[in-house]
Formats: structure tokens, sequence, C-alpha cells
């Protein structure tokens, strides 16, 4: 069984819940919370594997302003610390896409252009890899963490190849096409998210108890 997870899909969602609910002050906060346990609550089976699809982000090469510019720098920043957290909790990164700066359209008032930031690739990588696995690795059983109903074409190839998929979503939220196009829908509940990320601050106390004691 392995689990396919949309990064940026569940890193907004998780963001989301987390500023309703008051345990994080604003929604560019860098945060930190326990990826593994929040699936392990929702799934009744363990996965063998799990691959977070995720952008690369790299500063433009041509002169943007500066505001944005000192946005991408923290969105960088907090990406590195994001990525290391899943690194530790033995969740494969997978650096699909890019996140590009590129030119709005023109304002249908003003016609003014902005620069804005876009993510591209992510999607196609975590598909095109999907099939793979249920053709060519003949993986199962695939977990799909993903509302991208783009999504279903490479879910129709795996599930013609023998492979039972399941879409894990956000109970609050789910996508009704990906549930017909999948075997089965599983969520996770906004107090799961709440226990994930109260588990990972657990986690650093009593890692940093341990270290005091073993000194």
């Amino acid at each position: 069984m392995k689990v396919f997870i949309d990064g940026e899909n569940l890193r907004h969602r998780l963001v989301e819940v987390l500023f309703q609910e008051h345990m994080i002050s604003d929604r560019d906060e860098t945060f930190q919370l326990d990826i593994r346990q929040l699936i392990h609550a929702a799934l009744p089976e363990t996965p063998d594997s799990i691959a977070y699809y995720t952008t690369r982000i790299k500063q433009p090469k041509f002169e943007i302003p500066e505001l944005l510019m000192n946005k991408i720098t923290s969105i960088q920043e907090s990406h590195r610390r994001w990525i290391a957290m899943l690194t530790n909790q033995g969740i494969q990164v997978v650096k699909a896409g890019n996140l590009k700066v590129h030119e709005s359209n023109a304002c249908y008032h003003c016609g003014r252009r902005t620069m804005v930031l876009q993510e591209k690739g992510v999607d196609v990588r975590l598909a095109s890899e999907m099939v793979m696995a249920a053709v060519h690795d003949n993986v199962r059983e695939i977990i799909v963490l993903s509302s991208d109903a783009d999504m279903i074409p490479a879910l129709n190839i795996a599930r013609k190849s023998g492979a039972s998929i399941t879409y894990l979503c956000f109970g609050e939220e789910t996508n009704h096409a990906m549930e017909v196009a999948t075997d089965r829908t599983v969520s996770y509940t906004r107090e799961q998210i709440k226990q994930a990320f109260h588990g990972h601050q657990e986690h650093l106390d009593n890692h940093q108890d341990s270290g005091v004691h073993n000194g």
C-alpha cells in the first residue's frame, strides 16, 4: 500500500483548520504537524510508504517588486523547515513542480497587470507516478490524498490495471467526482488534525526532555 499526497492541497487544508481553531495566529506562520499520525488516524491499515509531492521554490532571475521578493524568501524558509519535518517523519518528499512568478491577466477595469505566484507540475508528476506504481510496480493498494479532479484519468488507468484506489480527504470538504472515481472514500477530521498538531509538539517536548536528562 502506497500513499500519494498532493502536498499543497493538504497543507492548505491544514493551515485553514489550524487558523480557524486559533492554533496558529497567521496563515503564513511556520508550524509543524505529525503527518504520519494524521494518516494513521484515518486509515485502518498501515501504508508501506508515503510520498509527498511538492514544489521547488526558487528566486526568479528577473527583477520583481521587493515586497514579492521578500514573500518568496519567507516561503522558501518555511518550505525548507516543512520538508525537513517530513523527512524526519520518514516521508518521501518528491519535488515535482515549480512555484513560478508570472504576470497576471490584465484587470478588466483598469488594464493593470500584477506579478503573482503560481504552482505548476505537481499534479502531473503525482498522477504519472501513481500510474507507474499500479501498472509497472504492481502496487495493489493506492491511497490518494488530493481533491483535484484532474487526477481522475490517472485514477481510471490505475484501477483498470487492478489497483484498488482509496480517496483520502478532509471530511468537511469531499469531492464527489473523486468519490465516484475511486473504490472507497476515507476521511480525516478536524479533531484529528488538531491531535496531529499537538502530537508533534508533545514529541518535540519529549525529545527535548530526553536531551536534558542525557546531558
